[in-house]
Parts: structure tokens; C-alpha cells; sequence
């Protein structure tokens, strides 16, 4: 399957945003057929945005775009939330909430839970600073480029928020 974002420079700003479950072949193809339509025709007042759209692991829409020597409005941001939330309705499925941690559990699977049900899992020891995450906050297709999107919990933000060591080595 070609990669959608290969055209676009490191540079692009990027969304990420992750379903409630794991999407099936089908329904992942037709999100991203629904995110390319929607980026096929993108603009931020009045100007085009170059830009491309692909999911990740049957579970992660990826948004990127960029309008050279400007950025993209926070309406711009708004509609491509709109082709989000069309994508969620057809299908139907649920876009899961902001402060929601997806990691990968022993057995490869991705998991989605509460940050209150994180903290849980780090005290029990389920989960610790090796556990895989996936981070959402990222900026740009150079951080999604250069692995940042998944990697120990050590080496992101949640080692801060949940208290975690640093990975075995």
C-alpha cells in the first residue's frame, strides 16, 4: 500500500487522533479514503493546504498539512475535524477522548484506557517504563518520521505524569 504522507516535507504539522477500537480492513480504508477526499479539497481562508491523510495500526488517523509561509487556521483545524466525525458516523465508530493512554500490551495488541486506569496498571507493575505508548501530542511528520509516535513510556511525557523510571537498557 503506498504511503499517503511520502510527498509531504517533515515539516507539515500533523493531528492525531485514535478510534475507540481496532478498525477493520474495510473501515480503515474508507477512513482514509474519507480523510484523503476531505484533504483533496483542504483550505484555510481561502488558501490551499498540501496535505494527506493515513491510518496507523488500524487505530490512529494521521492528519498532515502545511501552507507554505503561513499556517493553517484554527477554522482549517475545525474542518478537518468535520471530515473526522463523518468518518466516525458512516462506519460507525468512536473517536476515543483527548486524555485517553494507548499503549501496547505483552501479546503486540494495542490497548486504550483512562489516565486514571494507566495509573493503575503502572502501580501494579502491568505496565512500566518499557511499555510501549503512543504518543499523540506530536508536532510534525519529522516527529512521526523519526519513530517519536511509539516508544517507551520512559522516553515520553508519561514518564512525567505517571512517575515512571527509565527503560532497561
Amino acid at each position: 500500500m503506498p504511503d499517503p504522507l511520502r510527498d509531504l516535507p517533515d515539516e507539515a504539522r500533523i493531528w492525531v487522533y485514535a478510534a475507540d477500537r481496532d478498525l477493520n480492513d474495510l473501515q480503515e480504508k474508507r477512513v482514509a479514503e474519507i480523510l484523503n477526499d476531505f484533504c483533496a479539497s483542504w483550505m484555510s481562508h481561502g488558501r490551499p493546504v498540501e496535505s494527506a491523510a493515513d491510518v496507523l495500526e488500524g487505530r490512529f488517523a494521521v492528519i498532515a498539512g502545511r501552507i507554505v509561509e503561513g499556517d493553517i487556521s484554527g477554522c482549517g483545524i475545525d474542518a478537518s475535524v468535520h471530515a473526522l466525525e463523518k468518518a466516525s458516523n458512516e462506519l460507525p465508530f468512536d473517536w476515543s477522548p483527548a486524555l485517553t493512554v494507548h499503549y501496547r500490551d505483552e501479546n503486540g495488541g494495542i490497548r486504550s484506557v483512562s489516565r486514571s486506569d494507566f495509573r493503575s496498571l503502572v502501580r501494579s507493575g502491568d505496565v512500566g517504563p518499557d511499555t510501549r505508548v503512543f504518543d499523540l501530542n506530536i508536532q510534525s511528520l519529522a516527529d512521526l518520521r523519526e519513530d517519536k509516535f511509539e516508544q517507551a513510556a520512559a522516553n515520553t511525557w508519561h514518564a512525567r505524569a505517571f512517575r515512571l523510571a527509565e527503560p532497561a537498557t
